[in-house]
């Protein structure tokens, strides 16, 4: 692929024109989604709002008027008269019970949402309409949970949803509201329990509307289940659950699933209504919305393509001419002659274009010499510091094994000289690799030790697959002579020096540690490391390196606090001026 700036001006047009378009309805279409989506999710919120309070209040009028039907009871002359009395089966007694039981049909009769009344007393009468309940004492009934909670209580007592009967169809489902019931003395006589069928509850909320997968359920305080419309939700735990995380989320939080909550708290009770509503408008925008983009697009990067190619003809007619009379003086023919007819910046470009010819080759011979002075200045600048006195230290090294008669040592000494100078002449060329430059280094710590002997110790270890990559020459030898010179040469024991070769990211690091006395601060390492021993100084390696790489690269120098010192080479992998 064709790298971006290598691309033809009307194929650049053309892409400018294309991304414009792409950009603009990318624009249009973002603020259109979001503005849209919000006007349409704050009216859902409003119409659930509404819908919910609206059910909520319904439910609460209908809960009032239970109270009603249960305040009429517990202070009804009858009821309290019997329920009040000495229990026994005379006339009076069977009268006012019969009135009970008729008050008790009236309001059945009337109210066909309520399933049964139970009025239970505290010596164990009991007046229902439910057949499978005994009309004499029953005392588990008065250890059953709802008729203890409506001991002591002032406000009738609202329960969850109960089954009649062992059965998952609601049609057997009720909901009790029980509230105590007292004599005119205030004293505790007996029990009132009126069961509302579950689907007078569910008639009340089955109009919301919620959305296609929108639905309304009822907590109380216990967060027990009152009413949902699936009965899974009654019995299974998970379920449960997950109303309780709906339970703790704010009003109208959005979920993943794009679920609007709202709730409401019925007074008087302690059940919460709840209403998560689906978002199913904000869905059916989103696929219009991509629809009308997707068209959009389609006309804009038809108009850009016609648009585009037009506007690029007439730019690009009179740079094709230009571009002509440069191949012509890629040629040779540098008196080429160029007249263009277009735009103002077209016409001064070609005005310009023959002087600029007349000036190129001039520059083009300016800047050939200052590089092949620049090189040859290196060269000889590399060259000219290689120190003699290496040299005569080596020989006097030669001299003094010759007469000991240690000839085996004499030949690997003038081997490793031989070596070492080869390395650093290498044909004039200013540039090795990393397996020469480790070869080098290595004949000058050989050379080295055969002066200092067990005074000096070194290795060298390197990345194989780094030997080969191509950098400039002599960088290492100027380290390790100033470790020799100024840290291990004044050390009472051994030294040792360690060099490395790896890679980190896209740079090579070549590093030189020594166990030597060390500097006592990073300016001291470079005022003493530029003085030249038997090389190039460290600054002029510095330099070198920067020379080369640029900026970011060069060397790294750390004084370490256990001794020594550390100087680390950071080139890159290629190099910028071949």
């Amino acid at each position: 692929m064709k790298k971006w700036y290598l691309l033809g001006i009307r194929t650049q047009i053309l892409a400018y024109y294309i991304a414009a378009s792409v950009l603009i309805v990318g624009v249009m279409g973002v603020a259109l989604f979001l503005s849209t989506t919000n006007i349409i999710r704050q009216e859902a919120a409003n119409t659930t709002a509404m819908a919910i309070d609206k059910s909520g209040r319904q439910l609460e009028m209908y809960i009032e008027q239970l109270n009603g039907l249960s305040e009429l009871l517990a202070h009804n002359p009858q009821v309290n008269r019997y329920f009040g009395g000495t229990f026994a089966e005379d006339g009076v007694s069977i009268e006012y019970r019969a009135d009970v039981e008729a008050l008790v049909e009236t309001i059945l009769e009337t109210n066909q949402e309520i399933a049964s009344i139970i009025l239970i007393g505290a010596d164990g009468r009991l007046i229902t309409n439910e057949e499978n309940l005994d009309m004499k004492f029953t005392g588990n009934i008065r250890d059953q949970s709802w008729y203890k909670a409506a001991l002591g209580s002032n406000m009738p007592v609202l329960t969850s949803a109960r089954m009649q009967e062992f059965s998952m169809d609601k049609d057997n489902w009720v909901i009790s509201l029980g509230r105590e019931l007292k004599d005119e003395q205030d004293q505790h006589i007996g029990v009132l329990r009126i069961d509302l069928r579950y689907d007078t509850i569910e008639s009340i909320l089955k109009d919301l509307n919620l959305g296609e997968q929108g639905y309304a359920f009822i907590l109380n305080q216990n967060k027990q289940v009152v009413y949902h419309p699936n009965p899974e939700f009654f019995s299974q735990e998970d379920k449960q659950q997950e109303l309780i995380n709906v339970l703790e989320m704010e009003d109208g939080e959005l979920s993943m699933e794009q679920m609007l909550i709202h709730r409401f708290a019925l007074e008087n009770t302690d059940w919460l209504l709840l209403g998560v509503a689906s978002l199913d408008g904000v869905k059916r925008m989103q696929k219009d919305i991509i629809m009308v983009l997707g068209i959009l697009a389609s006309v804009m990067l038809l108009v850009a393509l016609g648009s585009s190619s037009i506007f690029a003809n007439s730019v690009t007619r009179p740079i094709r001419k230009l571009e002509k009379a440069m191949a012509k003086v890629e040629q040779g023919v540098m008196d080429t002659e160029v007249s263009v007819v277009g735009s103002a910046e077209i016409q001064s470009l070609s005005n310009h274009f023959q002087d600029m010819m007349n000036r190129i080759r001039d520059l083009m011979d300016e800047i050939r010499s200052k590089e092949q002075s620049l090189r040859a200045s290196e060269l000889k600048t590399l060259y000219s510091q290689i120190n003699p006195h290496f040299l005569y230290n080596t020989l006097d090294t030669i001299v003094w094994l010759a007469e000991f008669g240690n000839m085996e040592r004499v030949v690997s000494v003038s081997k490793a000289m031989a070596r070492f100078f080869r390395l650093s002449l290498r044909g004039g060329s200013e540039l090795t690799t990393v397996r020469e430059e480790l070869d080098h280094v290595r004949q000058y710590l050989f050379i080295q030790k055969e002066r200092y002997q067990d005074k000096l110790a070194y290795e060298i270890v390197s990345d194989e697959n780094l030997l080969d990559i191509t950098i400039p020459k002599i960088l290492l030898q100027p380290l390790v002579e100033n470790s020799i010179y100024h840290g291990i040469r004044q050390l009472p024991g051994t030294g040792l020096i360690r060099i490395t070769a790896a890679r980190a990211e896209n740079a090579l690091l070549l590093s030189v540690k020594d166990n030597g006395i060390g500097f006592k601060t990073v300016d001291t390492i470079w005022q003493n490391s530029n003085t030249r021993l038997g090389g190039v100084g460290l600054k002029n390696v510095d330099e070198r390196i920067r020379l080369y790489y640029g900026e970011g690269y060069g060397l790294v120098i750390r004084n370490d606090e256990r001794g020594g010192v550390t100087v680390t080479l950071r080139l890159g992998i290629e190099l910028v001026q071949k």
